[in-house]
């Protein structure tokens, strides 16, 4: 795409504009304050790491030649038993806007989290000159010695490793198939949120500032129609809120951590603002389900509540007091020590783990979830009997404000990933492959079916009322190899565009497969259509679905009319007194057919094609060619419709 004069403009504005206001203010100040904490100035470990997931989208999934198009599903997390998708899924990205969203928020966020760790174990430069909590930062960090303690390590290694490495957890415990940098860019946000509240805050504007800007470069001009959309299901329906969730509690626990080594206190106050802040602009509150057919439910009142409780829990995690907690029941005479009552706690917590195990095992219901779902409930509710008995070396004793705070969220984090778990164990069934008429593109096989039963089965006794129906409908797309089944393109959205492309490919290839959709609106009736699918490496297409015929509700002295879509095309049938007549196909346009003592004929007026049947002199439209937004065509002459055999 060429450069437009516009964007010149805009950015020699830009360049301007940033210029002066560095040369006036910052010019020597901004420099320092970067170089103090970051080598030469440079988060380096943000760009490596930016630079590696924007590799991967340009070249494993091939975004270089096809920049709007890449190959996605060979690295979505389908299954535990698919471990390429596990490896990937967190580094993958669904498209441009997906990709550059989260590169914005990474550089962002990143160079704030990366300044607040620093590449120096407190600046080299200033050794003489250094307060009390930096000399302390000096020596958590590793001092003079070790690894921690080099510069180009801190830098090139740790930063990106740490971010590498929470992308890959938040894909392994994503609540379902996951895809995107978002899980690492949340944990991002949260380490960032800890160390620096105010700077995070900012962080929130400065992200929608560079959004804009980089939409309005590569857009200067937009231009949009009045127009109907397709019915797709609310923007908010396909955020992965888990994986958004646990990555922030990761990088919040890090912090909390990293303070904590480094004897360091930021404000309460500006921990609990801040994550209020940053929480509710970036849609940490959001929890989301579908709920039915076509319906999704919002629960915004409850993740309002989660984000106050997470932002006081986080603070008291992160700024908490090192005072210990009261004794239980202290104020009480002679009471039991706190290994005996943390025993106590525990044999009571272990009986009722057992007692709800021997109810699901009489009852037989979902073994496998209700045993899970009861362990959960058992880890949580053991937490508070554990520190007494732990080794103070592990956790010094009497626990302090602050070392609560920090187990509560390691806990929380805990419980979160594991509930993902249970989604993760299920596999491709013998049968997956709804209908007899997939085509095949290396792996993979994609149909179009209506009401199909989901393909992929748990691989542990679940229960049947677990197990749920999961009928669907639309393009489907299936790979025993991958452990995926899926819906690529729904049945109402193919209805709408006509023609829709599915890219299908894996580690150094790609194919395109295209879905096409014709019909006939019956006129006061229904629909009769036919969905026909071209794989891009085979010559000839395969029509994949054909609906119920339809009848037209026109009275034509006593004949009856239906549209019967064919292996071929669409046929009209005609009933005389409820005894066939005979049938012929739809005549092209300008063409006639006589089928009994009805004429038909195609007519078009403009973009309307109708069918109409002459009686008695009179002309009685029956059908109506669909039209779709995309533009569409019935097979050209010549083309071949392969048939069941």
């Amino acid at each position: 795409m060429p450069v437009t004069p516009t964007q010149v403009v805009f950015a020699l504005a830009l360049a301007l504009t940033v210029g002066i206001a560095w040369y006036v203010d910052g010019r020597g100040r901004w420099r320092a304050a970067a170089a103090d904490r970051l080598l030469y100035g440079v988060p380096w470990g943000t760009l490596l790491t930016v630079a590696l997931v924007v590799a991967f989208y340009l070249a494993v999934q091939g975004g270089a030649r096809h920049w709007d198009d890449p190959v996605t599903f060979a690295f979505v997390s389908w299954s535990y038993l698919y471990p390429t998708g596990l490896a990937t899924a967190g580094f993958a990205h669904g498209g441009p806007d997906h990709l550059l969203s989260n590169m914005v928020a990474t550089l962002v966020f990143g160079a704030i989290a990366e300044h607040a760790w620093g590449h120096y174990p407190r600046s080299e430069r200033t050794v003489g000159t250094r307060s009390v909590a930096e000399r302390t930062e000096h020596l958590a960090d590793g001092g003079r010695r070790g690894p921690l303690s080099r510069p180009w390590i801190r830098a090139l290694v740790v930063v990106p490793g740490i971010m590498l490495a929470v992308a890959l957890l938040t894909a392994v415990f994503s609540l379902g198939p996951g895809l995107g940098f978002s899980g690492a860019v949340f944990a991002i946000v949260g380490f960032a949120l800890v160390l620096r509240p105010l700077s995070a805050v900012v962080g929130v504007v400065v992200t929608s500032t560079v959004s804009f800007l980089a939409e309005a470069f590569a857009r200067p001009v937009v231009r949009e129609t009045v127009e109907v959309g397709p019915p797709l299901p609310p923007g908010w329906a396909g955020i992965g809120f888990h994986a958004h969730l646990l990555g922030f509690l990761l990088g919040a626990l890090l912090a909390a951590a990293l303070l904590s080594r480094r004897r360091r206190h930021p404000s309460f106050g500006a921990l609990v603002f801040g994550v209020l802040v940053v929480g509710s602009v970036q849609s940490l509150w959001l929890l989301a389900w579908s709920v039915g057919e076509n319906e999704y439910a919002l629960y915004q009142g409850v993740g309002a509540v989660m984000v106050l409780v997470l932002a006081l829990v986080v603070a008291v995690a992160g700024a908490g007091s090192e005072r210990a907690i009261p004794r239980p029941f202290g104020r009480f005479g002679r009471v039991p020590s706190r290994r005996t009552l943390a025993h106590g706690w525990l044999a009571l917590v272990g009986l009722a783990f057992v007692g709800g195990v021997a109810g699901v095992l009489v009852t037989g219901e979902a073994v496998v979830v209700s045993v899970v779902a009861l362990a959960l409930l058992a880890a949580v509710l053991a937490v508070p009997g554990l520190p007494p008995l732990l080794p103070d070396r592990i956790l010094p004793t009497p626990v302090s404000r602050r070392t609560a705070g920090v187990v509560c969220l390691a806990v929380l984090t805990l419980v979160l990933a594991l509930v993902s778990v249970p989604l993760g164990l299920v596999a491709v069934g013998g049968d997956a492959m709804p209908g007899t008429n997939a085509v095949t593109a290396g792996d993979y096989a994609v149909t179009y079916e209506e009401n199909a039963t989901a393909g992929q089965e748990w691989i542990v006794d679940v229960g049947e009322e677990a197990t749920g129906s999961g009928n669907a409908s639309g393009v489907i797309v299936v790979s025993d190899d991958r452990e995926l089944w899926t819906v690529a393109v729904t049945e109402e959205i193919l209805a709408f565009e006509g023609r829709e492309t599915v890219t299908v490919g894996g580690i150094g290839w790609r194919e395109s497969v295209t879905v096409e959709r014709t019909g006939w609106e019956v006129l006061g009736t229904g629909t009769a259509y036919a969905v026909d699918i071209t794989p891009e490496s085979e010559e000839g297409t395969t029509r994949a679905f054909t609906s119920d015929p339809v009848r037209a509700s026109a009275d034509l002295d006593g004949h009856a009319v239906e549209v019967v879509p064919t292996r071929e095309g669409f046929d009209l049938v005609v009933e005389t007194d409820g005894e066939p007549a005979g049938s012929a196909p739809i005549p092209a346009a300008g063409e006639v057919v006589t089928v009994g003592d009805l004429s038909f004929s195609t007519v078009e007026e403009g973009e309307t094609t109708r069918v109409v049947v002459e009686t008695d002199g009179v002309s009685v439209p029956i059908a109506e060619r669909e039209r779709y937004r995309s533009p569409t065509a019935t097979p050209p002459t010549g083309t071949v419709i392969r048939t069941p055999s």
